[in-house]
C-alpha cells in the first residue's frame, strides 16, 4: 500500500508517493488537464429504466398541473343553472288528439298535456375567464320517461366573469301512449296534490385562454314540484327557486 501526497500549482500538480513494503518513492508533476477519474458506465437495463421513469414522472407532473388548472381556475362543476320561477299551467291525461288516431293510433290512446315555463338562471363564479354556453337545450321528464320528441333549444351566449345571464325555455305539448305506470303514477300524485317533474338542461361550457380553449359537456337535472294545475287557466307557479344538480 502506497502513501500518496498532491500539491496543486496552477495546470500541474506535484504527486509524491512513499516509498510503503520495499517499494520505491515516485515523485514528479502531473498535467491537471489529464487527471481526472472516468465515472463507471451504467448497464443498458438501467438507462433504459431510468428513461422510462423519467418520462412516467413528467407526465404525471403533467396530468396533475392540468387537474390543479382545472380546479382552481376553471372550477366548471361550480356553474350550475338556478331555477328562478316556473309556471305548470297544465299537466293532464287526456284522449289523443284527431289527427293522431286518423294516423293508425287506437281510440283509446291517450296523450299527457304539459305547459310548462321557466326562468334560468346561470352565473359565472370567475373573475377572469368568459364561459361560453353552446348547444344549450331543456326537456321535460316524468317518472324517468321523456315527455315530447325533442327538447326546446336554446340561444347560445357568452358570460363574462361576475355576470349573471337568465334564459326562458317553454315546454309544452302532448307525449302519446303513455305507458300505464306514467298514468297511475300521475293519479297517485295527484291525489297526493303534488307534481314531481325534472327538468333536464344540457350545454357545453367553453373558456379561452389564449392560444387554447377548453371545453366540457354536462347535464343538470332541475327536480320541480308544483301543486296540480287547477284546470281553468290558473297556472301552479313556484317562485322560491331551485337549485339544479349536476347529471354528469
Amino acid at each position: 500500500m502506497a502513501c500518496i501526497m498532491t500539491c496543486g500549482l496552477g495546470l500541474r500538480t506535484w504527486v509524491w508517493m512513499k516509498a510503503v513494503d520495499g517499494e520505491p518513492a515516485v515523485s514528479g508533476w502531473v498535467d491537471n488537464r489529464v487527471l481526472y477519474v472516468e465515472p463507471p458506465k451504467k448497464p443498458w437495463p438501467a438507462k433504459v429504466g431510468g428513461c422510462i421513469c423519467s418520462t412516467i414522472g413528467n407526465f404525471l407532473g403533467s396530468v396533475l398541473a392540468v387537474y390543479l388548472l382545472w380546479l382552481i381556475f376553471f372550477r366548471p362543476y361550480k356553474v350550475r343553472p338556478h331555477v328562478d320561477a316556473a309556471a305548470l299551467a297544465a299537466f293532464d291525461l287526456a284522449p289523443a288528439p284527431v289527427p293522431a288516431m286518423a294516423a293508425g293510433g287506437d281510440a283509446n290512446d291517450t296523450a299527457l298535456r304539459y305547459d310548462l315555463a321557466l326562468n334560468v338562471s346561470f352565473f359565472n363564479h370567475h373573475r377572469i375567464f368568459r364561459i361560453r354556453f353552446d348547444h344549450l337545450t331543456a326537456g321535460l321528464y316524468y317518472n324517468g320517461t321523456k315527455l315530447g320528441s325533442s327538447d326546446d333549444t336554446l340561444p347560445a351566449f357568452k358570460l363574462r366573469a361576475r355576470r349573471r345571464r337568465t334564459v326562458q325555455p317553454a315546454l309544452h305539448g302532448q307525449a302519446r301512449n303513455v305507458s300505464a305506470a306514467v298514468a297511475e303514477e300521475l293519479a297517485r300524485e295527484r291525489a297526493q296534490g303534488r307534481l314531481n317533474v325534472d327538468v333536464r338542461v344540457k350545454t357545453t361550457l367553453t373558456y379561452r385562454f389564449w392560444p387554447h380553449r377548453a371545453t366540457y359537456y354536462y347535464e343538470y337535472d332541475c327536480w320541480l314540484q308544483f301543486a296540480p294545475p287547477a284546470g281553468n287557466g290558473t297556472a301552479a307557479v313556484i317562485a322560491g327557486g331551485v337549485t339544479c344538480g349536476v347529471v354528469k
